[in-house]
């Protein structure tokens, strides 16, 4: 897959300043590997938000660091949001080597209808989310399609060992887990109960007068007195 291209400037801004950059729409991050030293980087909040959405956590991008010879190849490796409006706050970058195995999660996107929640009323249940793949740096991918109008009836499934990647991708999840099922849509039974309303909310035992019983009968004993 083509590497993903972004640009960075060389950041000076550290520590607490760092708060001054997100003001003007700039998020700090740095590019690290064992083959270099850590680069302190910026970059544009929208050009970065946009590459990130492409690439994910598992794709391979291109950054270009002004003032550096070469890009440096690339995949995101910690992320950071803002706590309440979740925007990108901070970002680190791996840099790769060409001829190394990279090991990445990569997330699992559903697509088509199936059949069994049309026909049979049953409900799509996705329990796994990613799975974890290894692959050469260029060989990597954002996300892995699974097709879901296989599932003809209630209790088909799809996991892990019937998914299909692409040459060079190797999945090391477990083969066996399932990644999507279709099941009864779970139907929540009411009861309806009587409620006979009491004026007083309690019953009245044998014998007993309610309150506006006892009140009219003093009211009448005052009158004939």
């Amino acid at each position: 897959m083509e590497a993903i291209q972004l640009h960075a400037e060389p950041r000076t801004v550290i520590g607490k300043k760092v708060k001054l950059l997100r003001h003007k729409d700039i998020i700090p991050g740095i590019i690290y590997s064992r083959h270099i030293d850590p680069i302190a980087v910026q970059f544009d909040k929208r050009e970065l938000t946009t590459a990130l959405n492409r690439a994910g956590t598992s794709a391979t991008l291109q950054v270009e660091v002004t003032g550096s010879a070469e890009p440096y190849l690339v995949i995101f490796r910690d992320i950071q949001h803002h706590t309440i409006l979740r925007d990108v706050f901070h970002v680190d970058l791996q840099a790769l080597s060409l001829t190394e195995i990279v090991r990445v999660p990569v997330n699992i996107v559903l697509i088509g209808i199936a059949p069994a929640v049309e026909t049979d009323a049953g409900v799509v249940m996705q329990t796994l989310q990613e799975v974890e793949i290894e692959a050469l740096p260029l060989d990597l991918i954002p996300f892995i399609e699974v097709d879901i109008s296989i599932l003809t009836e209630i209790g088909s499934s799809i996991s892990v060992g019937d998914l299909e990647v692409p040459e060079g991708v190797t999945i090391l999840s477990n083969p066996d887990v399932t990644i999507v099922q279709v099941t009864y849509e779970a139907i929540e039974e009411v009861e309806e109960e009587e409620v006979e309303e009491d004026l007083l909310g309690e019953p009245l035992a044998d014998g007993e007068e309610g309150a506006e019983g006892a009140e009219g009968a003093e009211d009448t004993e005052e009158a004939e007195s």
